[in-house]
């Protein structure tokens, strides 16, 4: 074997290396993306399902911190609601709620007897955008009944 053989012997095993190690890296940050995006829609479809059941209002809402708890060094999480005081910068994660009337709906002698209405729900890794944040964004229309809703508050 000459020294010719050996250099590019190492050569070629150092360029497998580096393709190695890429590839790996690659599929490491291509794994985080998806657990955060499995994570973000869960928080959104936990959020919807809370506005629906009235334990978050229904008003609109810009970056509001999701009350996270890390549990260990892999970022699970427990969802303890939302927090609605303290430094943004220690979540995880924020939520905003876009509330959207669509129409009106009558009966036959054009009485008012429910209206529909958008909830977007928009989740967000609390990241810089130069690292590009994982963003879910779920919507969901719903009809309210004025007269449900008017007996509800007098409670």
């Amino acid at each position: 074997m000459t020294l010719l053989e050996v250099i590019l012997a190492l050569a070629i095993l150092g360029g497998s290396v580096v393709v190695i190690s890429e590839t790996a890296r690659f599929a490491f940050q291509t794994a985080r993306t998806a657990r955060d995006l499995v994570q973000a829609e869960l928080l959104a479809e936990s959020i919807l399902a809370k506005v629906q059941l009235g334990i978050i209002p229904m008003e609109q809402a810009f970056e509001v911190p999701v009350g996270l708890q890390t549990t260990n060094l892999l970022d699970r999480v427990q969802d303890t609601h939302a927090v609605s005081l303290g430094d943004v910068t220690d979540t995880l994660w924020l939520y905003s709620l876009d509330i959207t009337d669509i129409d009106i709906v009558y009966d036959l002698a054009d009485n008012e007897i429910g209206y529909l209405v958008e909830i977007a729900v928009t989740v967000r890794r609390n990241l810089p955008s130069e690292r590009q944040p994982v963003v879910c964004r779920l919507l969901r229309w719903l009809a309210l009944d004025p007269v449900m809703e008017e007996e509800t508050e007098e409670i």
